[in-house]
């Protein structure tokens, strides 16, 4: 008995190291169960304990690994053992055994654990249920396949289920035979496999793992996985370490005559492999020296005063702003997520350069429809250009549907989350002729506008595309003049000036006739140098004059409430979105233009609410007299009941007689405030 048990002993110790990659406490438990037997003689301990493996292990049995399998198939040969010299488990025997051979027909139970008649009892079991095959495979390494099923490398099978059988036999660089064959129980099958040489192989290790390898331009795989020990030598002839470098990747198919091996891999410069005809001429296996791929980056810096998170190509990047983030060389889908809007732009990074990239919140535009169900001529096409919109878009991030969501579902989500600024609604309207498409875009808010179109058209989507692209200026240079285009004289016609112009010796009435060296003819070639940039602008009013200066500013210029250039859904959520940023006179400006957008959807109301918050500085040109002006007007157009309040706006405006509409030379407000006063107090 205690010459028994120190056997045991020693089998718990050269099976425990099997165990070590399963989960510990299963493992311990395993342990536990040979040690109460191996150790003690606890027969019932060690049969409770290794019951706890085999339920925990078997309902797994489908996705276990090799090494649990072998753990469970253990588990069933100590039951087998114990139940053996226990009367009333001793039925349960067969079972356990039977079990192993379902779990692994090659496995063989411990014929130093297990007694004779155990032996022979599990040879009789698999007698009954596997037929016997002997392979000879020529030449070895290759991998073989059964009812295309592969083996794991190394594993040569005994055992087989009954039956008609598919075995194939393959190695780089050989043709693969295939067998059919029909095995019968208690009849062994010889089967022989010798392949024919077609081709040479090449073995190739990478730094890093994961690169792509072509050959002769066709993509054949890529490495994986890390380098073993035995690969040390290859390692130290490249000088990296060995963790750093692929496992071998055999690329075969090489026939007779020049190859070549390219490399690529993401964010890595690629590398080309010229193989003369030394590698096909015999055929033959070579083992080429590690190709390492040298890093191809740049830099990325994104500048933002929302902060958001960056994903590059999907990916989470982290936040923004950032300066100088390192990035793998080549094209981009950069995208910022902002806690309101988004914004999205291709960007292409070259190799030891920085890309400078300025992000700001842009509405998210989300597409809802067509359903499923609406059928329309050239439905297909129009869809795939509808795909596209995103790539034309410049100022607004697409939102494409989601699968399986209507478009009702998708405006009720999107609305209660917050979760787009702008919506598109594709319907299909049946018309006398044919069937036509209507565009709604809309914001949240209900503002929107329609485009009818045809969906064979060259480009259906070619007026909202340039709608939305279009950004409507929000200032220009200006001198601090107003300049008309007077037919005879020589230049633009100073028709007056503002404080800094007269300080400037700037005389009114009389023409411009050079900037800055270069003679001017009107208006638009004046504004077309302003357009140049500079700090300063130099100007004569008479040939061989006097040179006269003055700073160039921007002026403000007020947002066009009724152009056909703008997609006024867009300008309105664009603007809600930097309003949520802006302060002082920039956060003036907005509101203005916010306004102006509402009025050119008849919403008064709203108008007034934002232009009660607005406030200017400035007292010249686009300032604090026209937004008083448009907040009466507002006031007027609500209706009689705000007869006094408009009076008090207009009344306001007239304090500013320098204030103007539409830009710096635009109309005065101050007559147009008068004119509305007499029309209301008649």
């Amino acid at each position: 008995m205690r010459r028994t048990l120190c056997l045991l002993f020693c089998l718990l110790l050269a099976f425990g190291g099997a165990l070590g990659a399963q989960e510990p406490a299963l493992r311990e438990t395993f342990q536990e169960a040979k040690a109460l037997w191996a150790t003690q003689g606890d027969r019932d301990g060690a049969t409770a304990r290794f019951e706890q493996v085999q339920a925990a292990l078997q309902p797994q049995v489908q996705t276990l690994s090799p090494e649990g399998i072998r753990m469970l198939c253990e588990t069933y040969n100590w039951l087998a053992v114990l139940d053996d010299r226990n009367p009333a488990r001793k039925a349960r025997v067969a079972g356990h055994l039977d079990a192993i051979l379902d779990l692994d027909p090659e496995f063989e139970i411990d014929r130093n654990l297990s007694n004779t008649r155990l032996q022979t009892a599990f040879d009789g079991i698999r007698n009954q249920k596997l037929a016997r095959i002997t392979l000879t495979l020529q030449p070895e390494g290759g991998v073989l396949t059964v009812d295309g099923k592969a083996r794991p490398a190394g594993s040569v099978p005994r055992f087989l289920q009954p039956g008609l059988r598919t075995l194939a036999y393959a190695k780089p660089g050989y043709e693969t035979v295939a067998q059919e064959v029909e095995l019968a129980l208690k009849v062994p099958k010889p089967l022989a496999f010798e392949l024919r040489r077609t081709s040479s192989t090449v073995t190739i290790h990478t730094i890093p793992s994961g690169v792509e390898v072509l050959l002769d331009g066709k993509p054949v795989g890529t490495t994986q996985g890390m380098a073993s020990g035995a690969d040390r030598p290859l390692a130290e002839k490249v000088g990296v370490p060995v963790e750093q470098m692929s496992e071998g990747f055999v690329v075969a198919g090489l026939t007779e005559g020049r190859h070549l091996l390219e490399l690529r891999a993401p964010c890595h410069r690629p590398r080309r492999l010229e193989l003369d005809a030394s590698f096909s001429i015999p055929f033959a296996d070579h083992v080429l020296e590690p190709a390492k791929l040298e890093l191809s980056q740049g830099t990325l810096t994104v500048r933002s005063t929302v902060p958001g998170e960056l994903l590059l190509d999907g990916k989470l990047m982290g936040t923004v702003p950032v300066q100088d983030l390192a990035v793998c060389a080549g094209p981009h889908q950069l995208q910022v997520r902002y806690p309101a809007g988004g914004f999205t732009q291709a960007i292409e990074v070259p190799e030891g350069q920085a890309v400078v990239v300025a992000a700001r919140p842009k509405p998210r535009m989300a597409v809802l429809g067509p359903v499923d169900e609406a059928a329309f001529t050239g439905r297909d096409r129009f869809l795939q250009l509808l795909g596209s919109l995103d790539s034309r878009l410049t100022q607004v991030a697409v939102l494409p549907p989601q699968a399986g969501e209507t478009p009702e579902q998708a405006e009720a989500r999107l609305k209660a989350a917050g979760g787009a600024e702008l919506l598109l609604q594709v319907h299909p309207v049946r018309t006398a002729t044919a069937h036509e498409i209507e565009l709604v875009v809309s914001t949240l808010q209900g503002e929107q506008e329609r485009f009818r179109v045809k969906p064979l058209e060259q480009d259906p989507f070619g007026d909202l595309v340039a709608r939305m692209n279009q950004v409507p200026r929000e200032v220009r240079p200006h001198l601090g003049m107003v300049l008309l285009d007077v037919p005879g004289q020589a230049g633009p016609w100073v028709l007056s000036v503002g404080p800094e112009a007269q300080a400037a010796g700037v005389e009114p009435r009389k023409p411009i006739v050079e900037v800055g060296g270069q003679p001017v003819a009107s208006v638009a070639e004046f504004q077309a140098r302003l357009q140049q940039g500079g700090d300063v602008v130099e100007f004569r009013q008479a040939a061989g004059g006097p040179v006269k200066a003055l700073p160039l500013r921007q002026a403000p210029l007020e947002l066009p409430v009724a152009s056909a250039a703008f997609c006024y859904p867009l300008v309105l959520a664009d603007l809600r979105l930097r309003l949520k940023g802006a302060a002082g006179e920039e956060a003036g400006r907005l509101r203005l233009w916010q306004a102006l957008a509402l009025m050119h959807f008849r919403r008064y109301d709203k108008a007034l609410e934002v232009l009660r918050e607005a406030r200017a500085g400035a007292a010249r040109g686009v300032s604090q007299g026209t937004y008083d002006y448009y907040a009466g007007l507002c006031l007027q157009r609500l209706g009689q009941t705000y007869g006094p309040e408009a009076t008090q706006a207009y009344r306001q405006a007239l304090q500013f007689p320098h204030a103007t509409l539409f830009g710096p030379e635009g109309p005065r407000v101050a007559p147009l405030a008068q004119r509305a006063l007499d029309d209301l107090n008649p």
